[in-house]
């Protein structure tokens, strides 16, 4: 079984790592990228830019737009298709649910900054 606490401390690593390369921010020898975003806040970056370009690299590498993509083609191409297979309540809860990620998904397909 993965670590979780692992997982996340690579996940946050790579995001960081992410902006800090977009970025151009300076990196010393042997700081992690998640201490080089955290100096740079306030001088480099500001403090909103920095959790706006980190959140979406987190959100990138975590796949979320690729997940939401499934999920939207797994209600509106096989589940809706056959709308007969459900119950009405069933239906409208899947539309509602289709709604919202597609929603989801424009918001973050928007501006990364």
């Amino acid at each position: 079984m993965t670590d979780p606490t692992g997982t996340m401390a690579s996940l946050t690593d790579k995001a960081a790592a992410a902006v800090v390369t977009s970025r151009g921010l300076t990196h010393e020898d042997g700081e992690s990228a998640l201490a080089a975003l955290g100096w740079a806040q306030g001088a480099a970056i500001t403090h909103e830019e920095a959790f706006r370009a980190f959140t979406r690299a987190l959100i990138d590498e975590l796949g979320v737009p690729d997940l939401l993509a499934a999920k939207i083609e797994l209600l509106a191409e096989y589940k809706l298709d056959y709308p007969q297979d459900y119950a009405p309540d069933d239906v409208a809860r899947m539309q509602a649910e289709l709604a919202r990620l597609r929603s989801l998904q424009q918001m973050l397909a928007g501006p990364a900054d």
